[in-house]
């Protein structure tokens, strides 16, 4: 299925045919490349999905490695500057977390602390009564292992396509507006040298996704 990414409606229409056994979550996986409007969207999806059930977002984000355990790679300098790339997350972690979604206990998820740059554990709660909960993130539809293992989880799997210009200029006023980055320069830098990189990997190594989103 190929969609806009203003048709929100015509996803809403999905999951409400397709979510039968209410025992259990609906589980969605959103992925694309950094910059490809992932957040923004499945934010903008939840709002709707009042009519079908509760809902939420969570982010791969809580998952990231601590810094002290970046520290510990064979190359933590590279480790460091290259955050955000697959070996930069405790994969298995996220996966097992992933497992538990499904039935309807209580879950409890880290979050990503931009300001001391790390996760804060245990932050977010995702009670019984969620009924839908869209996982996004850069990877959550590698082909690689252990990732590749979320989409057995999944009842419906998600793809943002968005212009690589469009990707370029979002991730560079990202790392201005954050303070990742003090010049444009050093953003550009930043961009090109870690984020792009990963966005190509994302694009040569995801699994065919139920959905295509396309920004236009």
């Amino acid at each position: 299925m190929r969609i806009y990414f203003d048709e929100i409606d015509k996803l809403v229409d999905r999951i409400q045919q397709n979510y039968k056994n209410k025992d259990k979550r609906y589980l969605i996986s959103l992925a694309g490349v950094p910059g490809s409007g992932k957040t923004t969207f499945a934010n903008l999806i939840v709002e709707k999905l009042e009519i079908v059930g509760k809902s939420i977002v969570l982010s791969q984000d809580g998952y990231h490695l601590y810094r002290h355990e970046l520290a510990k790679l064979n190359d933590p300098e590279e480790a460091v500057r290259r955050r955000g790339a697959p070996f930069t997350f405790n994969s298995r972690k996220f996966v097992e977390f992933v497992k538990k979604l499904k039935e309807r206990s209580v879950v409890k998820a880290p979050s990503f602390d931009h300001a001391i740059k790390d996760p804060i554990e245990n932050d977010i709660i995702i009670v019984e009564s969620i009924d839908i909960v869209i996982i996004e993130g850069n990877y959550v539809s590698l082909k690689d292992e252990p990732w590749s293992e979320i989409s057995e989880f999944m009842d419906d799997t998600w793809f943002i396509i968005t212009p690589p210009d469009l990707v370029r200029s979002r991730i560079i006023k990202r790392h201005l507006d954050s303070g990742i980055a003090q010049t444009e320069l050093e953003a550009i830098e930043r961009a090109d040298g870690n984020d792009l990189i990963n966005a190509n990997y994302i694009i040569s190594n995801s699994k065919q996704s139920n959905v295509l989103i396309i920004t236009r």
